[in-house]
């Protein structure tokens, strides 16, 4: 009984441990009709990930990586060129202390607007 609890409790503790990962998985689905130009999702000046460009009707998924992040608190900030030139930008939810609140950022972004959401509210 002692050694099933002693596997319990070490395979719990295994489990929440994240090896060093820190940060969140970004998915950015482009909904328009025409492909999209240099999106980028911003934690802050050092932790940022790069979608050079995303084509119509594509989903894209990357891990942005907070390790560099100061232990700040602060919002995220999601950037996009539209295929006419004109740039958009979004201020989004929150991380705390450097880390985020969340495991994944939806983005879905159509011809007028950008949505956000986080984790289960995706889809």
């Amino acid at each position: 009984m002692k050694q099933s609890f002693k596997l319990f409790l070490f395979l719990l503790l295994l489990s929440s441990c994240d090896f060093g990962r820190k940060g969140i998985e970004v998915k950015v689905e482009n909904t328009t009709k025409s492909t999209l130009h240099n999106i980028s999702v911003i934690a802050s000046p050092q932790s940022y990930v790069i979608f050079d460009s995303i084509a119509p009707n594509e989903t894209t998924t990357k891990f942005l990586d907070m390790k560099e992040t100061n232990i700040l608190d602060g919002s995220f900030t999601l950037n996009f060129t539209y295929p006419d030139g004109e740039k958009a930008t979004q201020t989004f939810g929150y991380h705390n202390n450097g880390f985020p609140n969340n495991y994944l950022i939806c983005c879905k972004i159509n011809k007028m607007t950008a949505y956000v959401a986080f984790d289960r509210y995706c889809d």
